[in-house]
């Protein structure tokens, strides 16, 4: 009864076999929506698109569901460590292209306020984070509006001009269509002069649910061509993915991502900040000349800077030609010399040297003892152990050494510690 009543309810009148049919249509609909979701209640079935479930929902579903959960967790922690300790190229120096969408497709108000200014502040969010975890980068933007591609911002260094420029842009409002070739050809122009020994990065934040593409110019030509010179294209969509898009990333070896809300977006677009890794052929290795310039100071303060004409308090100069630049990093306006300084070396090289991978500590069911106290929050119970130093940590200190830190509090107090007591000896 039950069964016939769902039937009247879904406004299935036809005969018993047709309503079984209906039935298993909507079951395998729910199915497919819950393993989309990563919902472990769905259960382990095949393809389900790469959704991995969270380990509480598994814990939740009993003993059996449990143990499934935590093999899981083991397999994919043991594919982990394997893969952090293989040896990896990765791109030091990186030309990324950001592509706004502002056409009328971003006037839609299911990411807040609108896709317009949830996108802005997206793209300016991962403009920082970016230059934050790759200080040798240099950030460019376009917008895709009115059946074009504008070029915003050429390549630059400064989070704050790259900012300025997108809220400048969005100022102007959404309108027109898309058009994907004019965007692709805007990455053409502007990424093709790069050195070699960059990596050359689009990631383009869309919107729309179609593209109006001129026919007096190929896809496949413009695809090929950023493929021969290694323009890697990754798109995060608020849409459905296009066909012209997925081909676009499987030819120039990126990445499509379709976001199901705004912190999905977030998740997918931050996944691009860290600098990706570099194929065979990808980056030419070479020796590339920096300089590291002197900070002014005295008498000769305040000044006019070289690269926006404007009165500085603060300006370095330019170790070759004594150009005055108001900020670091960045690139002398007269000889064109990349400038740099020590601490953004160190920063840009903190992702080639990972910290290593925390083992769990020896107790039963491979947890740690009660009496073990986290190293990092001096609250939790600790479950890791950093082979380096030998410190416990717990799951949450874990992530955030791994993570944002990227140093082992306890390896660097111990440094801290024999450099003292070496400075002791001495009688420093």
């Amino acid at each position: 009864m039950a069964s016939q009543a769902e039937d009247v309810a879904e406004g299935d009148d036809g005969d018993e076999e047709d309503r079984a049919a209906a039935r298993a249509t909507r079951a395998a609909q729910a199915w497919r929506w819950e393993a989309l979701l990563g919902d472990a209640a769905a259960g382990a079935a095949p393809d389900t698109g790469g959704a991995a479930a969270p380990a509480a929902g598994c814990a939740s579903q009993g003993r059996g569901a449990g143990q499934h959960g935590q093999q899981a967790a083991a397999g994919a922690g043991a594919a982990e460590h394997a893969a952090s300790e293989a040896p990896v190229r990765r791109g030091v120096i990186r030309f990324v292209y950001v592509l706004v969408d502002m056409t009328d497709a971003s006037r839609q108000p299911d990411y807040k306020p609108r896709r317009l200014e949830f996108a802005v502040a997206a793209a300016a969010r991962f403009a920082a984070r970016l230059l934050e975890e790759s200080p040798l980068a240099e950030l460019g933007l376009g917008v895709l509006r009115g059946g074009t591609c504008e070029a915003v911002a050429p390549l630059t260094s400064s989070c704050e001009e790259f900012t300025s420029r997108l809220e400048a842009a969005a100022a102007d409002g959404a309108r027109g269509r898309m058009c994907v070739t004019s965007g692709l050809q805007r990455l053409l122009t502007g990424l093709e002069s790069m050195p070699p020994y960059g990596t050359r990065e689009a990631v383009i934040l869309f919107s729309s649910l179609s593209t109006s593409d001129p026919a007096e110019t190929p896809v496949d030509g413009l695809l090929s061509t950023l493929a021969e010179r290694r323009v890697r294209v990754s798109v995060v969509s608020m849409s459905p993915e296009l066909h012209v898009l997925r081909r676009a990333c499987v030819k120039t070896g990126g990445t499509l991502t379709v976001a199901l809300d705004a912190a999905h977006f977030e998740q997918l677009l931050g996944a691009h900040a860290p600098a990706p890794a570099c194929a065979a052929r990808g980056v030419a290795p070479k020796l590339v000349r920096m300089g590291f310039p002197r900070q002014l100071v005295g008498d000769a303060l305040p000044a006019v800077c070289a690269c926006h004409q404007r009165l500085r308090a603060r300006l370095f100069a330019c170790p070759q030609c004594l150009t005055r630049v108001c900020q670091v990093p960045s690139r002398c306006h007269v000889c064109e010399l990349p400038l740099a300084s020590a601490p953004l070396m160190a920063r840009a090289f903190t992702h080639l040297l990972p910290t290593p991978a925390f083992q769990c500590r020896a107790g039963t069911g491979g947890g740690a003892p009660r009496a073990a106290v986290c190293f990092g929050c001096q609250a939790s119970a600790a479950e890791r152990r950093c082979p380096a130093c030998g410190q416990s940590f717990c799951v949450s200190c874990d992530a955030f050494v791994h993570g944002p830190l990227r140093h082992c509090p306890g390896c660097l107090a111990a440094s801290t510690g024999s450099f003292a007591a070496e400075l002791g000896a001495r009688g420093g």
